[in-house]
């Protein structure tokens, strides 16, 4: 035998023991493998190792959905967005509806069809106030994900060829819904979606959106100011990969990947069953899967994008501190454990604003001032025999008073001195 030949002997041999091992090593794992009873900690085990991605699950529903603060919400939208999203084996009817309202130009979308091992749909809101991104690789507007003031209360319901397969709603900036292992085509899918807005501005604003790409009256419904949208074929144009081969080819992945799940796990009916399952049995395809719905991959393909939105943005300016109102010192004088003869003169730390109208070290009702002892005192006071004592010396600011009539203006009553503090604030300005 030649050299080659031994060589390549080896190699099968080599092989062949590799796919033995692996055999034996997955025979022993499922012998021993049993999923955990208890369905509330094997949801919370799994909701762990998914909420990195964003993503949380839903037993009672069977369903995936998003996360409120994900960090998709950091990501915004443009149009890119559902033109590359093929190349991450996502295949959907994209519709969507863009108005204007209140100064900003807003777009709520739908989303239907194929996202990898799963089937599911989404409705996002977004809007901007800024200008339209004008570069080499992109022209178009870039939108921000709503605020959470900006949220509105939505649902829907997905059907597949007349079959629900899960309902969401919630008030929400994004709302979604996933079914792992079922494979659809998005042609196969309808959406039935329900927007409540909170006037009738913006819902006719939205109306109006819908009525430019063309939907008619059998396609929407509107009660007060809720809109609820039929959602079936598209009418925005789609992305350029619809219909083409390499769309035909992601499909025939999704499927075949939506079958080996199936086949795999074929012995569980319940999901976490299933995943547990899976986690213990072959952990690559469970990562694969944690990664598959709108992964960070999926993002860091436009960081360009994002990177020049954000060195676009303009910084935030400056708001300069408002001078204090007058009249609206507090009735009392600082406390005494802040305010001592030590400190007496300085700013005060009470209230510290250079503009206070307030004095650093005013007197209690109760005491001129004019007390060594006191903690009010001024320096321009007179001395201690001023005062009379009327009390323990432990409340030194309660138990002194002012002769009558008082010896100096530092002695006036606290409205008295908030007065004149106003009008010399007034004079000033």
């Amino acid at each position: 035998m030649s050299t080659i030949g031994i060589i390549l002997l080896c190699i099968a041999a080599a092989v062949v023991f590799a796919v033995l091992l692996i055999l034996s090593i997955l025979k022993l794992r499922t012998r021993f493998f049993t999923p955990t009873e208890d369905k509330a900690a094997q949801q919370e085990a799994l909701n762990r190792d998914i909420k990195a991605a964003g993503f949380a699950y839903n037993r009672k529903g069977d369903v995936f959905y998003s996360l409120m603060d994900c960090w998709q919400r950091e990501m915004g939208y443009c149009q890119l967005y559902d033109e590359g999203s093929s190349l991450f084996n996502m295949v959907m009817h994209c519709e969507p509806v863009r108005f204007s309202y209140a100064g900003k130009r807003w777009m709520i979308e739908l989303w239907k069809g194929q996202y990898g091992i799963t089937t599911g749909a989404e409705v996002g809101i977004y809007n901007t106030d800024r200008e339209d991104i004008r570069s080499e690789r992109f022209t178009g507007p870039f939108y921000d994900c709503a605020r959470d003031s900006e949220r509105l209360p939505m649902s829907f319901v997905l059907r597949k060829n007349g079959r629900v397969l899960f309902k969401r709603n919630g008030l929400h900036w994004w709302l979604t819904g996933f079914r792992l292992g079922e494979f659809s085509s998005p042609d196969e899918l309808t959406l039935d979606v329900r927007i409540r807005f909170p006037n009738r501005a913006m819902r006719d604003a939205f109306l109006g959106g819908l009525q430019e790409l063309g939907y008619g009256g059998r396609e929407y419904a509107v009660y007060g100011n809720t809109v609820t949208v039929h959602y079936t074929t598209p009418h925005n144009p789609q992305p350029l990969s619809h219909g083409s081969l390499q769309e035909a080819a992601v499909q025939e992945i999704n499927e075949a990947n939506c079958a080996l799940y199936r086949q795999v796990t074929g012995k569980y009916t319940d999901t976490l069953d299933k995943l547990e399952y899976i986690k213990a049995l072959v952990p690559e395809l469970y990562e694969f899967f944690l990664h598959s719905l709108y992964g960070k991959a999926f993002y860091d393909s436009f960081r360009w994008l994002l990177d020049l939105i954000h060195a676009q943005r303009p910084a935030p300016k400056p708001v300069p501190p408002a001078p204090y109102p007058p009249g609206t010192c507090p009735s009392e004088p600082c406390a005494p454990d802040s305010c001592t003869p030590d400190s007496c003169g300085s700013p005060s730390p009470c209230r510290p604003r250079p503009d206070s109208c307030c004095l650093s070290c005013r007197p209690n009702r109760l005491c001129c001032g004019c007390c060594e002892e006191c903690p009010y005192r001024r320096v321009s006071c007179g001395s201690r025999s001023s005062c009379q004592s009327y009390g323990s010396r432990q409340h030194m600011s309660l138990s002194y008073h002012c002769p009558d009539p008082p010896a100096s203006e530092d002695c006036r009553t606290g409205r008295e001195r908030r007065q004149a503090d106003a009008l010399s604030y007034r004079k000033a300005r």
